[in-house]
């Protein structure tokens, strides 16, 4: 069956700019926000410093200027960010685009090798980064036989050799300041804004190393425009944790504030304490967090230390919440409301989420309503149609990416042959027409030929008070193909010793799944962990588990 969304259609631009559509003074977007918009900006909570929207424009028009006239930047080239939350990545981010380059986000936390698997797959012109990471940038740069001059210093000098020779973002300004300002890059005329990379995201890399997925002009302004009817009044301002370089972070944090005039304040590292005082500091009144700080919210006793009256609702998404999860955070945060939305990076953000008349707690099992201009075709793995409460996949939209770089195969794969998108995931449109996800296609796991959900185990073991955190995998079995295998994270146990505690958890957690579970969804075993590796936006890497639960059986069987 194919479900419409029940918005209005929007007219989206299809010849300007992600930089004409917030910036051009010709532009009804860009009109429509009036003054308040012009005194908004991004806020560092820690040091308080701040740039208002018209001065990261300003900047903005500074850095193409330099990175245009200066350092040879050509429309099409890409330059890498590698950089936590900043005021400054604004900036950054619109100076490469208005000179029509392509910027390419990524995690500072990568490693060398991961770095330079960004590198190499890009094929970035210069990288932008903070001082800390300096290092690790050049060391990726001269394994792949590259010049480690095209490195510019987000935060000032860096550590590492003459600092005269250093570039820094503050010279690449200075260096624009004192040019003639050239013209911001426009879609050629002969081109759809559809067809024209805007910027590289990473995939999450739960299943394999991560992808560079091109995302268009279009797709970022579609977006934002289809996000528009769904963002409520009182959302002035935003609270900017989740990583600029990952897709929700760009929308949410770095696009629509420019267009509802939001202010965005920046926690430039995670604390409890540090969250909570901001969201009491600044009155926030809508909450985005990933599933694993809302865990936290609901469980850390500091919480009541603080006044969060102002909360009017949570958001989340990235990840899947549990069901426990969800009835503590609606019990210890009566009358407030909650909001998700479902997607991916491949869909630039969201392809579900919640409307305005539907933050109660009764919908947040669900990832909301379909965005407006987005069709979802709901087919089962045979490819037929299935109706309302039926399980299958496959979307389409303005706000589907046109590709991956330079990987036509996988590109192709990631299609069905009407042009939908092969999401991955399994679920169903509910009477609501609200969309509920199951579990991702892959991570499903095959118990004598019946899939079995590992998000249905985790919400159970997530429930049981011995849990603090959890992921199930599948692990092979001679018999069945595969069993159910859990990792536990354990809440702490006064007056346990870890031996005796362990023996006994998983003994009453394996019972426990025995007891609300049918035979094929028992657990074959569990093994105890510090932490549940996860991506920067909550989502369980399995692919990890997945290989230490390998690396332990070959050593298990070593001693044999």
């Amino acid at each position: 069956m194919i479900f419409k969304s029940s918005h209005p259609d929007i007219n989206i631009p299809t010849n300007i700019t992600t930089y004409s559509f917030l910036f051009s003074n010709t532009n009804k977007y860009f009109l429509a926000q009036g003054a308040d918009s012009n005194q908004k900006g991004f806020t560092n909570t820690s040091t308080i410093s701040r740039l208002t929207h018209p001065e990261i424009q300003t900047l903005a028009s500074k850095i193409s200027t330099a990175l245009t006239l200066k350092h040879g930047l050509q429309p099409g080239d890409v330059v890498s960010i590698c950089s936590p939350n900043t005021i400054q990545y604004p900036a950054i981010l619109y100076g490469i685009i208005r000179a029509g380059g392509i910027p390419a986000l990524s995690s500072p936390a990568f490693n060398e090798d991961e770095m330079m698997h960004v590198f190499k797959t890009v094929e970035c012109k210069s990288v932008f980064c903070p001082s800390e990471i300096v290092g690790v940038v050049r060391g990726a740069l001269r394994k792949l036989g590259r010049r480690d001059d095209c490195v510019i210093v987000i935060n000032g000098n860096s550590e590492e050799g003459d600092t005269a020779s250093i570039k820094t973002l503050g010279k690449l300004i200075e260096e624009g300041r004192r040019s003639p300002q050239v013209e911001a890059w426009a879609m050629p005329s002969e081109k759809s804004n559809s067809e024209v990379c805007a910027l590289l995201c990473f995939s999450s890399g739960t299943t394999g190393l991560p992808k560079a997925v091109m995302i268009s002009h279009q797709n970022i302004i579609a977006q934002c425009l289809q996000l528009i009817p769904t963002t409520s009044p009182d959302h002035k301002t935003v609270l900017g944790m989740l990583p600029f370089y990952h897709i929700t972070g760009v929308v949410k944090m770095l696009v629509l504030p420019f267009v509802i005039g939001a202010e965005v304040v920046i926690l430039p590292q995670f604390t409890m304490k540090g969250l909570l005082s901001t969201i009491e500091r600044y009155q926030i009144a809508e909450v985005q967090l990933v599933p694993p700080i809302i865990i936290r919210l609901v469980n850390d006793p500091i919480v009541k230390d603080y006044d969060l009256s102002c909360i009017k609702r949570f958001a989340s998404g990235a990840a899947p919440i549990s069901e426990e999860v969800l009835q503590l955070l609606e019990k210890k945060f009566p009358g407030r409301g909650f909001k998700q939305g479902y997607g991916m990076t491949e869909s630039t953000g969201c392809i579900t989420t919640h409307p305005l008349d539907k933050h109660a707690f009764k919908y947040a099992r669900t990832g909301g309503t379909l965005v407006a201009n987005t069709v979802v075709k709901v087919a089962n793995n045979e490819g037929k149609l299935v109706g309302v409460g039926e399980q299958g996949e496959a979307t389409k939209g303005p706000q589907i990416f046109p590709g991956y770089l330079n990987n036509p195969t996988v590109t192709s794969s990631a299609f069905d042959s009407s042009g939908f998108l092969r999401t991955g995931d399994i679920g169903c449109i509910n009477a609501d027409g609200c969309i509920v996800i199951h579990d991702r296609i892959k991570e499903m796991i095959k118990v004598k030929g019946v899939q079995v959900a590992p998000a249905e185990l985790e919400d159970l073991l997530l429930g049981h008070a011995m849990v603090e955190d959890c992921a199930v995998i599948g692990v092979p079995d001679d018999y069945a193909g595969e069993r159910p295998f859990s990792f536990v994270v354990l809440r702490d146990m006064d007056g346990e010793d870890d031996g005796g505690l362990q023996e006994r958890a998983r003994e009453l957690l394996m019972e426990h799944v025995r007891v609300k579970k049918g035979r094929g969804k028992w657990l074959v075993g569990i093994r105890f962990v510090e932490s549940i590796p996860k991506s920067p936006s909550g989502k369980i890497l399995r692919r990890v588990l997945r290989e230490e639960y390998a690396r332990e059986l070959v050593k298990a069987k070593a001693k044999l």
